[in-house]
């Protein structure tokens, strides 16, 4: 059993904004949940999951849970004009069936739970977590969601595996909304843009229970993964973007393509410098925080 969240978010009808509240409650009175073709993990989904609803804009809430009935299927041409209801926004080609559906008597808001969330890493912009239309969470996630059991940040941040400098967490945190909102005048030493499905812009990207901090293609169309230190053990930074290489790999890249990682840290410790030589596709950058007071 694996366990996921939902989101759904308002859609544009004839001009008009259509909220997510009138697109969730549809889909639950229905026991369909729409699909696109290349919706991250659809592949992934099975009978038996737990499902939670994030609703976005413009109550940033969880609103809703339910238990998949169904692996991911394609509809047939009458079951794809049935779940359409003549709209265009629940015209959908993919889909799966939904069991125990329950609306929340009163909604969550994300904002007072993120500390509490394992699967969101930067908690100052968590926000970043919820596009796209699924990711997979921890069990204990799932539970403290439904439950609705915040605990501190700074316990969170004490709790978090592997982590040596809470200073250098904290700092990141803001390098990665640097980095996002000014992507083009970063020297990367070589052309990379964001990589961008029909539901992700490649920022905090989900790869099963974890979260890529920036998915990028390089000039050549091979993929480039880019992770922030955040404080934690070179060990640890390390193996984490290992790992994402071989899920990109194995889940997205095409038989030609390549798959490379850049770490991202304040400075390179000898732990670091001697990973770095021993694999060919990991590169480390450092970056410099200037301050500086103007009369």
């Amino acid at each position: 059993m694996k366990f996921w969240v939902f989101v759904v978010t308002q859609k544009k009808e004839n001009g008009q904004n259509i909220l997510p509240r009138e697109i969730l409650e549809s889909r639950l009175e229905d026991g369909f949940w729409g699909l696109g073709e290349r919706t991250p993990n659809r592949k992934k989904l099975q009978s038996g999951d737990k499902i939670v609803f994030y609703e976005g804009n413009p109550t940033k809430s969880f609103v809703a849970c339910a238990t998949l009935k169904s692996k991911s299927f394609q509809l047939s041409p009458e079951e794809r004009r049935k779940f359409s209801h003549g709209r265009e926004i629940f015209t959908t080609d993919y889909g799966v069936y939904l069991d125990e559906t329950r609306l929340f008597e009163t909604s969550i808001p994300a904002d007072e739970l993120v500390e509490a969330l394992t699967f969101i890493e930067n908690k100052e912009y968590w926000y970043s977590y919820f596009q796209g239309g699924t990711r997979e969470i921890f069990e204990k996630d799932y539970i403290t969601i439904t439950g609705a059991r915040p605990t501190t940040l700074t316990g969170q941040i004490r709790a978090t595996e592997d982590l040596q400098s809470e200073s250098q967490f904290a700092l990141e945190a803001h390098l990665e909304e640097f980095m996002f909102k000014n992507w083009e005048q970063i020297d990367f030493g070589e052309k990379l843009s964001l990589y961008t499905d029909e539901e992700q812009n490649g920022r905090q990207y989900p790869a099963e229970t974890w979260s890529i901090d920036f998915l990028c293609l390089d000039a050549n169309g091979d993929f480039v993964i880019i992770e922030l230190k955040r404080g934690k053990t070179s060990d640890a930074v390390v193996g984490q973007v290992l790992r994402y290489i071989g899920w990109v790999s194995e889940n997205l890249a095409l038989p030609a393509q390549k798959v490379r990682g850049i770490i991202i840290a304040h400075e390179v410790d000898d732990s670091l410098r001697y990973s770095e030589r021993g694999l060919p596709n990991v590169r480390v950058m450092t970056y410099r925080v200037d301050f500086r007071l103007e009369g």
